[in-house]
């Protein structure tokens, strides 16, 4: 098949991808090959209704494969008689609500180079799968969450079938945080790694290539809710670029969740839902900025000793020792380490942190800390083990005298920030060259991914602009802890 060039891009920018802009309608040339994956459990009416508008797609037949992975329902689901796509039923045993599993079982038998994720209860429209598919078919990275508009029930007791019009009286309000999420967004092109709470699995598009190297839906999760926003933080990590597609739509026969129960009822099962995602993901949204949590974390800390190595492979660079503060061996030294890892794990409180290269003398009550560990040299990270962001420090720093403690919140929204204008690698520069460099993980799977065509540009910033300093040869701990100095 002649495809587009798959050219990768910077950031979240799906709009420079290859006629990104272009009319999803001009034709079938480069249309990957599609497999529906539909969750499915004891609602064959509804899954009537998905099985006709998926037929009636305006797709060619040989590029729509359908998966229905059954959640453990008393009876198999029924198909059609002379269905015109090919389609295939995976079952999985009745162990709870286990619709995340169920998703990676259909994804696991699925054939298509593009996964299209449909809840069981979803009507799309004519153009879904050709619209979804239009950032898939041009890079591998890409992730599309479509529309999912909110319908009466009614009509479909009076006939209605999918593919007549839509009775405009019997369109319910769609979820106002989610509209307001992709306005402000620009369609998710501002994203950050708190845009996850956007991704909803029930029209969820994903390149296989991305899906597969963030490992799909975690089979791990029983009970209503979360999986999808811990999958969308997943591909966030791995690079991928999150795209809202509100032309490709496919209605929900009800309201929003929001809708379905009394306001109580539903904050036990957010809250419920919260504490599970706070533990599986590191976004701030997801688990504030101040628990040092296992697992993923949002940030690693690793400041380098004189004497300590930055191992091959290892995305960091910069001056050991700059700036007048290579006395490991002496109190001027330990002082200026001391102070340096307090600042930084000021700022960054749920943060660890490594010295690599040992403890200079006299500042063994470092180690004291559960957060601090030591090592001989600075490693890369391996595939999923590294954290959000990985900020190597050569030198050690501080806040610039006069400008008051970090800031936590405010450190979160900087590190935010360089997510949404796609600053995923930089270096901080001091009086004597590169001080620090602060490096995410969609950069470390760029890399991995694109090898020389790594699209990810190295932003630099002067440490002075940030309001820090280098410590110097004999910082004041005493001036410092007491906040006078």
């Amino acid at each position: 098949m002649n495809r587009p060039a798959r050219t990768p891009v910077p950031g979240n920018r799906w709009d420079l991808l290859p006629d990104a802009g272009g009319d999803p309608a001009q034709g079938d040339e480069g249309i990957p090959e599609v497999s529906v994956v539909v969750p499915y459990y004891r609602d064959q009416a509804g899954l009537d209704l998905l099985l006709a508008a998926l037929a009636r797609q305006d797709l060619p037949a040989s590029r729509v494969q359908v998966v229905i992975a059954d959640d453990g329902s008393p009876e198999p689901p029924r198909l059609p008689d002379r269905f015109p796509l090919d389609v295939q039923v995976v079952r999985q045993p009745d162990a709870g609500f286990r619709a995340s599993a169920a998703r990676a079982l259909g994804a696991s038998v699925a054939e298509g180079e593009v996964l299209a994720f449909l809840d069981g209860d979803m009507i799309p429209d004519r153009d879904y799968l050709r619209r979804a598919l239009r950032l898939p078919s041009r890079s591998p990275e890409a992730v599309v969450v479509g529309r999912r508009p909110h319908l009466d029930p009614a009509p479909l007791q009076t006939g209605w079938q999918p593919g007549d019009p839509v009775p405009q009286d019997r369109v319910l309000e769609d979820p106002q945080w989610l509209e307001r999420a992709y306005a402000g967004s620009r369609d998710l092109l501002d994203a950050d790694s708190t845009a996850y709470r956007f991704v909803i699995s029930a029209v969820l598009t994903v390149s296989r290539r991305i899906h597969d190297e963030a490992g799909g839906f975690d089979p791990s999760f029983v009970g209503y809710g979360g999986e999808d926003w811990e999958f969308a933080h997943r591909l966030w990590r791995t690079g991928a670029l999150l795209a809202h597609e509100p032309a490709a739509v496919a209605w929900h026969a009800g309201p929003d969740f929001a809708g379905r129960e009394d306001p109580i009822a539903a904050r036990r099962v957010k809250n419920r839902e919260a504490l599970v995602l706070a533990g599986r993901i590191s976004a701030p949204t997801a688990r504030g900025w101040s628990l040092g949590l296992r697992g993923r974390t949002r940030l690693a800390l690793v400041l380098v000793m004189p004497g300590g190595r930055v191992g091959a492979g290892a995305d960091a660079r910069g001056t050991v020792g700059a700036d007048g503060s290579d006395e490991a061996g002496g109190d001027g030294g330990a002082a200026a380490v001391v102070l340096c890892a307090d600042a930084l794990l000021q700022a960054f409180p749920g943060a660890s942190l490594t010295l690599v290269g040992g403890v200079p003398d006299g500042a063994g009550v470092l180690v004291q800390d559960p957060r601090v560990s030591v090592a001989r040299e600075v490693m890369e990270p391996g595939a999923g083990e590294e954290p959000d962001w990985l900020l190597t420090v050569t030198c050690p720093v501080r806040p610039a005298r006069g400008t008051g403690r970090p800031d936590p919140a405010a450190v979160q929204e900087r590190l935010l920030a360089a997510e949404r204008a796609g600053r995923d690698r930089i270096e901080v520069t001091g009086p004597a060259g590169v001080v620090a460099t602060l490096v995410s993980s969609r950069a470390r799977w760029r890399r991995r991914r694109w090898g020389a065509e790594d699209p990810t540009p190295t932003t630099v910033v002067d440490l002075a602009g940030l309001g820090w300093e280098p410590t110097g040869e004999s910082p004041d701990l005493e001036a410092w802890w007491g906040g006078w100095g």
